[in-house]
């Protein structure tokens, strides 16, 4: 009979212990990595309602913009891309958007193209939630994400105003 002496123990030990610590750990349910090692906090996803009770619904799926009155823009493709651990950028693929009427329906001319909304300060209960707006030479959607990713953004002159919410 082989005998094992205290070097291959403490072999088969750290192996063991390597599977227990490395092997089985799974990625938190809270945290989706999305680019690098930057993650989305699953705080971000949720019902968030500002002080006039318009809601932001975020998932990871799909994005929805209503009041208490009123229908909004709505979008599913989500891609979202972090700027820091609180803050980042959703892109979205509109499915309901703006007529030049300012109705909101599945037909409007923006619908099937890409729209962006900032987010920042995030936390387990509030947010600041801004869509990509620009006073003057702004878009209101593109054709493509590659295009949206590169159009909407803070040094482009989008997302001057944000609106606070809370879950």
């Amino acid at each position: 009979m082989k005998k094992f002496n205290f070097s291959h123990l403490a072999a088969v030990a750290l192996v063991a212990l390597s599977l227990l610590a490395f092997g089985c750990q799974q990625q938190p349910k809270e945290e989706i990595i999305v680019s690098g090692n930057l993650f989305v906090s699953g705080n971000l996803f949720g019902k968030w309602v500002d002080n006039t009770k318009a809601t932001y619904e975020i998932t990871p799926t799909y994005f929805k913009n209503y009041g208490v009155n009123y229908s909004s823009y709505e979008g599913d493709n989500i891609t979202i891309v972090p700027l820091s651990e609180t803050s980042g950028t959703i892109f979205m693929k509109y499915t309901v958007a703006m007529n030049p009427d300012w109705t909101y329906t599945n037909t409007a001319p923006d619908v099937g193209k890409w729209y962006a909304v900032s987010y920042k300060e995030l936390t387990d209960k509030s947010i600041q939630i801004s869509g990509a707006y620009k006073k003057e030479g702004g878009k209101t959607a593109t054709a493509t994400l590659e295009e949206a990713i590169k159009e909407f953004t803070i040094a482009n002159g989008y997302f001057g105003l944000y609106t606070p919410c809370t879950k």
